[in-house]
């Protein structure tokens, strides 16, 4: 910790203490360590030293010594600092501290581009920031009752004697100056001075700036930050004067000094609304019962609070106004109880006097002052325009908080509003009677008004109450829990024949109060007590009841109605309200905003409340607000309507759902128009039908924000599912015959309503104000999500494949009508539009500070968020809209109406290639603070990098014009905004993981959004450069990358190397869980970014360049685990057999696949530093891979080997469980739940099988089968099976496909370092060893079990018995003992590689292909023993070796031959070719001592006579083969034929062959009576050789057979000669250089390269035509040796001499063969 930076630690601090707070403490003895070292940091609390000459002069010397070491500074480094201490006014050297601090590696803020000086400053004020986090975190765990009481006791010392410096018994007192208290308003007041210099430097700026010309970016940032982090921190700092008041740290004196500082208060700001619950605290301490119980402390006190001479002024009145009142309230409780005794005043008088002070107290707007500060405390987003309705019209003396938008904290509203609530029960208890005379003159003065003026303190008092206990449940049932207390009585008596303000206050009042449902339904029961009279003319009740909430609003709605129609109208403003709605009072309209708001409310909150309402007279509410909708009443009053309609549907069922349905679609198509039409002129002309007189309703619905705002609320709420069909989302949100007399079914006109309204608020000239057009946006985009979201579309994929009754499973009609009607399709019609798409980006494009300061549940962060998530949803759908849904829609030719749509996309990508700023904006906010918000940005970016069309748009291209790089990464190179964004993503990567959250922490879950976008982006286009490769640190030309001199990537800051920098920090085993899975998960994402930019030749030689300067390989295997039995995965055993069903296993498997990449990685490094010859390195990675790394200092370090990490084969049959037997669900098809991973094969989708066995369920029960509760719960016992046994598998085939991949990286990096070494002798032989020994046992399990791991296995053997002289390994040559030792033990492991095979082979087990590879290790085993003789005793020693080899596969017996015969003939190409050399060597072997077994065998298996047969079709077969290329048939053919000769080659052999008709099959191929020349083309010489070097084959096997023979067989060898003596001779003649033969060049008779034999020159065409034709050449010759001795062993020319007379010479002729 010692080496911790101030801000890093304090960070450290920040972290522990919220962990602490959230009971969730991992490492307690860490947390004191912090505590202890930063007890002077809270000594020091915010004291800084000023600008000095002294340190100034220090640091323009150049060299400053900071903590005990000293640094040498340059002129920048110096300029930077004295600017620090000039703007932020500290000492010199101190602002160095902060410099250099900000210029340490890794420094955050540094990344984004800032300047030193910028960052400095920044990081100053967060360490002042963080500072009082920690001590405020501190004292809220003190005061924590739920905290361990041992980490309550500890931590009330620490706030004790660390942060108040309370003194200890016995030390030494604190001067007046060190108390916490006055720390604390000495800071308040730096602040509020460093805050008006901030304000003047800003004013002269603009004062000085030239016109049009606005302030330097850089300097706006600096202020801004400042000014926030400023105001922050005042915040902190009242809350921590707040907290020690508390603890009765404060005196009267201190007291006074506050009141002092706030009578000098000029404006009313964010610092001002700070101080209040500083002085609540202070009042309750020393004014109240509460407090310090010194009366005549208070009466003095009280004395200067209440005193209005010249000296107690007020710069604010209304702030006086509000102190005094708040005292008055609190202090009069001190003479309540008359146990106060003073000699010589008079008490009755002293009450008169505050009541009288009081009185003139509010008048000077004290409540409406208080009001002010409770309402501007809360967040206003949210804020519905006719809830601020009543607050507005009600407060007319304070004006609003400035325009500078810091929201306050959660602590601070806290402490705030329960010091509020503090005051209002003083003032309830304390000063009733003064409440009372309030109320008494508000009715005089409203009686006495012809306009029903009065004053509203009363109110306000009301008012300041909902604030108080707005949220804040608790706090709230101390009304309702005593129906004795003074607050419930409050409640009876301010409800008592209220005036109309009076109700309205008192209905906002008891919202607040209703904040749960216990609380509703308490308010609910409180306004049952019904008393009103039932005459005609209304009279108000004693209490407000619903008695007479109903009865006015029925009173309304019948005058309203009744109206007649004015002269003129305007059916597109419905704003002004009907004479009557105002004929009694004026503040009418308000109050019944307010009687709808509460009905919302308590409806939203309270089962019973709302079903009261609701079934109260059959529907009576709903329908009397419906007509109420329906007349001449204002927006806003209509929008309350609605919000209540949107209440009621609260927990709805789908008979309420319905309902409100139907009632809604007759108000919008028939109630509405009709009534509208009598005081609406132009409606009555305009509709004529249904569908029309909706649209124009919906017109006029659709202007401004309450109405559009609240009628799209209640449509949310009527498009949500009913809760019981969520499941499966199988049902349509609406009745499927909805208004299908009247025109046709379905909600289109409801769907383009949200989207005209949605559209609009971005071409509208008259849109609302900000704030209202993001939350209308928002709710437009809720509804759209809504559509999206609740659409099936895996029902019409199970509809079509499951073989599932799906109109009969599902709850709508049929599939048909499901797709038809369900508003999804009218939707994504919708967002084809380019206005809806430009109003989508235009709602995610905002200003990134405005996003930045918002609170996370602020309507800008969710409307962006929302937008977001309608892109991605739409994306993910769109391929079901245009494949399935659409041509289904058009098909059906419903005569729907079709939207409004403007210029539409053909696809929703097009319509995002058109804003490029969309991944400018994505990346940015990223950074911004929301995780949320931040996930759904990077999933966004994902999607749209992984776009084959977007990639295909945006992507580099080469025109006319010349090349043009990505569009998105010119995009983002703008303003260097790339940089910015990387700096970022690079931040969240660094940022420090919750050891206790561990995956649940929201910074680990971006880290691995951040890796997933990375993945994905690189691997969709790994040649070409993306912007993952711009963000990671590249600089990306056309189609190469570069590393930019200085720059992130070269000075090494970029967001690869924090991707580096985890993954080499990052360790996943710990000792008490052993690994972690979390981490684990980290770093398989880490690794695989790597591999595609290793893998790539794009990135692939920086990359490696890079990763090896760092080390990386030695890193990656320092830090490997070693998987052993008894490793725990997340603290559980992986021998568990039910492992597989843990989240632990998919660790496991991620650890699989990260080690895998781990050795891909080593095996291309040791490549490429062999390639390259760097000598040092390699060495050092073969140290490795042996098991030791050497430190930076040289030190060995034993690390396992190569050969230690082949740990990961499973044993036999781990995890293998018998498939479940299943009864109800044993015919279920569940084909349309499989999907093919690319890696792992099927994998079936959880959810999908989820869906299909509710399907199932439903298929059953809307059948009409009645199934019994015991069959029942038999099934559900049969469904969890299946989704274990579902998930088992899906894991299983997952595992073993990672295993296989690790296993496949693993064998070929053994064969990388077998084939880079240089190993000779000895060392070579113990390398081979190891090998041997590692691999033998799993290929012996493996070798008839699982085929592909076999494979790999087996290819290792067969790779190093090849590059082995056998030889010497067997029967090493060498007399050393070590050497042989070595030899015979590597002698032992080959035989039983050879035994294992051998073994296998038997079995026929595996494919083809590992059946070919067993064939090919015994084939190198047998020839390396067969093949060696002599006397020496190494030859001796192999003679043993082949004993031993003969008796084995005289053991083996026939099986083993006819295994291999059945695949010579009856396998694919390549596993005939090596069964049939396999048989050569075989066959080899006993000839070599002379035993003819093997040849007997091949006979008594009629093996030769089917290899004879072949023949006949071998001149044919050889054609093909010629003419196709095909190498492989090419291979299996010569290896036939050298079986073949081996076999003639025996006398065993040749007899068998020979009695197969060896002669009579060559004879039918014709073969050797057909002319070479005429059977291929002669110009190709190629093909020609070929065709010579068949003929050659098979002379030698005619040869071989006849000498095998002796004299059996001499006729049937002249008789060969004899019929082909036309080949003969012409071959003969060629050997002899008579003649061409292919293009006549290298012949014996060229010269010069031109031929000399025949007729026209045959001119050479280049050098492969000279080697060919060599080669033909020397097949010439071989067949003419052939054919001389077979004629040299039959005596053919002395046998044709004899048949022939002679003849007399003839003249020499110069004809040629043909």
């Amino acid at each position: 910790m010692a080496d911790l930076r101030p801000l890093e630690a304090l960070k450290l601090l920040h972290g522990e203490l919220l962990t602490l707070r959230e009971h969730r403490l991992d490492d307690p003895q860490t947390l004191d360590q912090l505590i202890v070292a930063h007890t002077e940091a809270f000594k020091k609390f915010l004291t800084k030293a000023p600008r000095s000459s002294t340190s100034r002069t220090a640091v323009q010397s150049g060299k400053i010594t900071i903590q005990g070491d000293e640094y040498s500074v340059n002129q920048d480094f110096v300029n930077d600092t004295l600017k620090v201490a000039d703007e932020i006014d500290v000492d010199e050297l101190e602002a160095a501290r902060v410099l250099l601090d900000a210029d340490a590696e890794g420094d955050p803020d540094e990344l984004y581009g800032r300047s030193l000086w910028e960052c400095a400053i920044i990081r100053y004020h967060n360490e002042r920031q963080f500072l009082l986090a920690c001590m405020q975190l501190c004292i809220e765990i003190c005061n924590d009752d739920e905290i361990d009481p041992r980490f309550q006791d500890y931590f009330g010392s620490v706030v004790e004697e660390k942060i108040f410096g309370v003194a200890v018994p016995g030390a030494q007192r604190q001067a007046p100056t060190e108390k916490f208290v006055t720390k604390c308003t000495k800071a308040m007041h730096e602040i509020k001075t460093w805050l008006q210099l901030l304000g003047d430097r800003k004013a002269a700026q603009s004062v000085l700036a030239r016109p049009g010309q606005t302030a330097q970016s850089d300097s706006q940032e600096i202020y801004e930050f400042s000014t926030q982090s400023l105001i922050r921190q005042h915040e902190s700092v009242a809350i921590l004067l707040c907290s020690a008041v508390e603890k009765r740290l404060a005196d009267a004196k201190d007291f006074e000094d506050f009141i002092a500082m706030l009578r000098k208060a000029d404006k009313y700001d964010h610092l001002l609304v700070h101080c209040f619950p500083v002085l609540g605290e202070y009042v309750t301490v020393f004014g109240s019962t509460e407090g310090n119980r010194d009366i005549q402390q208070a009466r003095r006190l009280n004395d200067k609070i209440c005193s209005r001479s010249d000296d107690s002024t007020w710069l604010l009145p209304n702030l006086g106004a509000a102190v005094r009142a708040w005292w008055i309230a609190e202090y009069s409780g001190c003479y309540l109880d008359d146990a106060v005794d003073l000699p010589g005043v008079n008490l009755d008088e002293e009450d008169e006097q505050r009541t009288k002070q009081f009185v003139e107290a509010l008048k000077d707007g004290a409540f409406d002052f208080i009001l002010s500060v409770a309402a501007d405390s809360k967040a206003l987003n949210w804020r519905d325009p006719s809830e601020l309705g009543m607050r507005q019209w009600i407060q007319r003396k304070t004006p609003p908080l400035a325009t500078e938008q810091y929201p306050f904290s959660d602590v601070f509203q806290r402490s705030l509003m329960t010091h509020l609530e503090v005051l209002v029960d003083a003032s309830i208890t304390n000063i009733p009677d003064i409440l009372r005379k309030l109320r008494t003159e508000e009715d005089e003065q409203r009686q006495l008004s012809q306009t029903h003026e009065q004053d509203l303190d009363l109110e306000r008092f009301l008012l300041i109450i909902s604030y108080a206990y707005e949220g804040r449940p608790d706090a709230a049932m101390s009304f309702w829990e005593d129906p004795d207390s003074n607050l419930a009585g409050f409640l009876q008596w301010a409800s008592k024949r209220a005036s109309t303000p009076l109700v309205s206050a008192f209905c906002e009042m008891l919202q607040a109060l209703s904040s749960n449902e216990e609380c509703a339904t308490a308010a609910h029961m409180f306004l049952l007590d019904e008393g009103y009279h039932s005459s005609g003319k209304m009279k108000r009740s004693q209490c407000l009841s619903w008695g007479q909430i109903y009865k006015e609003l029925d009173f309304f709605t019948t005058k309203i109605r009744e109206r007649p129609s004015p002269s003129q109208s305007n059916m597109h403003r419905m704003l002004k309200p009907s004479n009557e709605l105002a004929e009694t009072e004026p503040e009418s309209a308000m109050m019944l905003e307010c009687y709808l708001r509460l009905i919302a409310k308590l409806s939203a909150e309270s089962e019973v409340a709302r079903q009261k309402l609701l079934l109260t007279d059959n529907y009576h509410l709903l329908n009397t607000l419906f007509k109420l909708a329906a007349g001449a009443i204002p927006a806003r009053l209509r929008a309350c309507i609605f919000y209540a309609f949107r209440a009621f549907m609260t927990d709805k069922d789908s008979v309420l759902n319905a309902l409100l349905w139907r009632w809604f679609d007759h108000w919008i198509t028939i109630d509405y128009p009709q009534h509208a039409s009598s005081h609406r002129g132009a409606l009555a002309v305009q509709n004529q039908t249904p569908y029309g007189n909706m649209t124009a309703v919906f017109e006029s619905l659709g202007h401004g924000f309450e109405e559009p705002n609240s009628v799209i609320q209640f449509l949310i709420s009527l498009f949500v599912p009913v809760e019981e069909s969520e499941q499966l989302n199988d049902t349509l949100p609406f009745p499927e015959d909805l208004s299908s007399q009247v025109r046709v079914p379905g909600v289109e006109a409801y769907v383009d309503y949200v989207f005209e309204v949605f559209g609009s608020t971005t071409t509208n000239k008259d849109r609302p104000e900000t704030a209202q057009l993001r939350m209308l946006r928002l709710s437009c985009l809720d509804l759209i999500m809504t559509c999206l979201g609740t659409f099936n579309e895996d029902l019409i994929i199970l509809g079509s494949q499951s073989g599932i009754a799906i109109d009969q499973a599902i709850s709508t009609t049929d599939l048909a009508t499901y797709i038809l009607l369900h508003p999804f399709s009218r939707v994504m019609e919708w967002m084809y539009d380019d206005r809806i798409v430009k109003t989508l980006i235009d709602t995610i494009h905002q200003d990134y500070d405005a996003l930045g300061n918002a609170s996370p549940e602020s309507p800008l962060v969710h409307s962006v968020l929302r937008a977001i998530e309608v892109l991605l949803k739409v994306l993910e759908l769109q391929s079901t809209y245009l494949d399935l849904v659409r041509p289904m829609v058009k098909s059906q030719g419903t005569q729907k109406v079709p939207p409004k749509a403007h210029n539409a996309y053909s696809s929703f990508e097009e319509g995002i290639m058109n804003h490029l700023s969309l991944v400018v904006d994505l990346g940015k906010y990223c950074g911004i603070g929301h995780p949320p918000l931040t996930l759904a940005c990077l999933k966004l970016l994902e999607r749209i990098s992984t776009s084959p069309k977007i990639i295909s748009a945006w992507g580099p291209s080469a025109g006319l014009h010349g090349h043009h790089r990505n569009k998105a990464i010119v995009q983002l190179e703008q303003n260097d905004e790339g940089d910015t964004i990387a700096a970022t993503l690079s931040a969240e990567i660094s940022e420090t993981l919750d050891a206790v959250l561990e995956a649940d922490a929201q910074n680990y879950i971006i880290k691995l959004f951040i890796l997933d976008f990375l993945y994905e982006c690189l691997k969709a286009t790994p040649d070409q450069p993306t912007i993952a490769h711009l963000l990671l640190g590249f600089h990306c030309e056309f189609n190469t990358l570069t590393i930019e001199p200085r720059g992130a990537f070269d000075e090494q800051k970029s967001l690869f190397h924090s991707l580096l920098n985890v993954y080499v920090g990052l360790s996943v085993y710990q000792d008490e869980g052993g690994v972690r899975g979390y981490l684990v998960a980290l770093k398989h994402r880490i690794l695989r970014v790597f591999q595609v930019l290793w893998s790539s030749p794009l990135s692939s030689v920086l990359v490696m360049d890079e990763l090896r300067a760092t080390n990386f390989a030695f890193h990656t295997l320092l830090h490997e685990v070693q998987l052993q039995p008894s490793l725990k995965w997340d603290g559980l055993d992986a021998g568990n057999p039910e492992f597989l069903l843990t989240d632990a296993s998919v660790s496991y498997i991620d650890f699989l696949s990260t080690r895998a990449m781990a050795f891909q990685y080593i095996g291309k490094e040791l490549c490429s530093v062999s390639q390259n010859r760097i000598p040092t390195t390699k060495r050092q990675i073969f140290d490795a891979l042996n098991g030791q790394v050497k430190t930076e200092n040289n030190e060995p370090i034993n690390i396992p080997n190569i050969f230690d990490f082949f740990d990961f084969l499973p044993l036999e049959d781990q995890w293998d469980i018998p498939a479940p037997h299943f009864t109800y669900y044993k015919d279920l098809d569940l084909s349309p739940c499989a999907e093919e991973d690319p890696v792992a094969g099927l994998q079936y989708n959880p959810v999908r099988v989820q869906e299909v066995l509710w399907l199932k369920r439903n298929e059953a029960r809307n059948s009409g089968q009645i199934i019994p509760q015991e069959q029942l719960a038999a099934i559900e016992r049969e469904e969890a099976v299946l989704k274990e046994f579902i998930v088992y598998g899906n894991r299983h085939r997952r595992f073993g496909a990672q295993r296989l991949l690790v296993l496949k990286a693993w064998t070929n990096l053994l064969l990388i370092m077998f084939e880079a070494n240089d190993f000779k002798g000895t060392p070579k032989m113990a390398f081979l060893l190891q090998a041997l020994q590692a691999i033998l046992p799993s290929l012996e399990t493996f070798g008839t079990l699982s085929v592909a791991e076999a494979y790999e296995l087996a290819r290792v053997a067969k790779v190093l018995l090849f590059k082995l002289d056998l030889s010497d390994a067997v029967a090493p040559s060498g007399t050393d003992k070590e050497s042989l030792t070595i030899g015979n033990l590597i002698s032992d492991k080959l035989f039983q590689l050879f035994q294992v095979c051998l073994n296998c082979i038997c079995r026929w087990a595996g494919s083809p292909e590992l059946r070919a590879m067993y064939y090919s290790i015994c084939y190198r085993y047998l020839t390396g023993v067969v093949d060696k003789n002599g006397s020496s005793p190494a030859s001796q020693r192999l003679a043993t070796s082949r004993q031993r080899t003969l008796k084995t596969i005289v053991a083996a017996g026939e099986r083993f031959i006819n295994v291999i015969c059945d695949d010579a003939y009856g396998s694919d190409t390549n596993c005939q070719t090596s069964a049939m050399i396999l048989l050569g060597a075989l066959v080899n072997i006993g000839s070599a001592d002379d035993d003819a077994a093997v040849i007997d065998t091949l006979n008594r298996l009629n093996f030769i006579g089917v290899l004879v047969d072949s023949l006949k079709s071998v001149l044919s077969d050889w054609l093909a083969i010629i003419a196709e290329g095909n190498v492989s048939a090419e291979q299996y053919t010569r290896a036939k034929l050298a079986l073949l000769l081996q076999l003639c080659q025996t006398r065993a052999g040749a007899k068998f062959v020979l009695q197969a008709n060896l002669f009579r099959a060559l004879e039918m191929s014709g073969v050797f009576a057909a002319d070479p020349e005429l059977e291929i083309d002669a110009r190709n010489t190629r093909a020609l050789e070929k065709h010579y070097s068949l003929l050659v084959s098979l002379a030698r096997i005619v040869g071989a057979a006849v000498l095998s023979r002796g004299s059996h067989n001499l006729l049937q060898g002249r008789r060969f000669l004899q019929q082909h003596r036309m080949l003969l001779v012409h071959t003969l003649k060629r050997s002899a250089g008579i003649g061409t033969v292919g293009n006549g060049a290298g012949g014996a008779g060229s010269v010069h390269g031109r031929s000399t034999f025949g007729g026209k020159d045959s001119i050479l065409v280049g050098a492969g035509d000279v080697e060919a034709q060599a080669k033909l050449e020397e097949r010439i010759e071989e067949l003419a040796e052939a054919f001389m001795l077979l004629i040299t062993a039959t005596g053919f020319l002395e046998f044709e001499e004899d048949q022939v007379p002679m003849e007399k010479p003839r003249p020499a002729s110069t004809r040629l063969f043909h």
